[in-house]
């Protein structure tokens, strides 16, 4: 498959094009990797209440079982810091499970707002590649056959500007219409020349293929 034009112009426009798609993709995971980044450090309170959380509840685990050693209401009062450390332990929990849930969130959101502009891009950028070089490959066939400099030069009456088709003949058209070998191949050049093809050197000289 063939991925870029011969001539250089249509060559530079593709690389150009190449360029941009690269630099969108290039931004999309910028901005994915920014919107991640935000989002995910809109949990550091929650990420600090834990772990003040944890340390309080270590700190009145150890109490408790200090105040379990006091005479007669040691156990009274283990049991109240114990029953403090397991809230505070149950409030840790939850501030875990909630940076848990933004987290998930901000990969879910990063990654689509990474992927959808690199899909769509990507899709627009491939089948324009994908259709010209489908074009390009027919052209190359029908310039190294007989008869396809007509087909390409019906082609050029089709889609190129009037100017060029006036320069090549007073009348194209009917230059066409009547067979004219000088410009129905000059009509096929247009053609080649508008997808950026230089005719094929290899191409017979009969039905007005050849080397220009």
């Amino acid at each position: 498959m063939k991925l870029y034009a011969d001539r250089r112009a249509r060559r530079n426009r593709q690389l150009t094009a190449d360029l941009l798609w690269l630099l969108a993709v290039l931004a999309s995971v910028l901005a994915g990797t920014t919107v991640h980044g935000v989002i995910a450090g809109a949990v550091d309170p929650a990420r600090q209440f834990s772990a003040g959380s944890s340390d309080l509840a270590d700190r009145l685990t150890a109490a408790g079982r200090t105040a379990a050693r006091t005479p007669l209401i040691g156990d009274d009062l283990a049991g109240v810091l114990d029953r403090s450390a397991d809230s505070a332990t149950s409030l840790a929990g939850a501030a875990d499970a909630q940076i848990e849930s933004v987290l998930h969130v901000a990969t879910l959101l990063g990654v689509l707002t990474a992927l959808l502009p690199i899909l769509c891009v990507t899709a627009v950028r491939l089948a324009q590649r994908l259709r010209w070089a489908r074009r390009a490959r027919e052209a190359g066939r029908l310039a190294g056959t007989r008869g396809g400099d007509r087909v390409l030069a019906l082609r050029a009456l089709a889609s190129s500007p009037p100017d060029r088709l006036f320069a090549v003949h007073a009348d194209p058209a009917a230059a066409w219409q009547g067979q004219d070998p000088a410009a129905v191949r000059a009509l096929a050049d247009l053609e080649l020349a508008r997808l950026g093809l230089d005719r094929p050197t290899a191409a017979p000289t009969s039905g007005g293929t050849g080397s220009p």
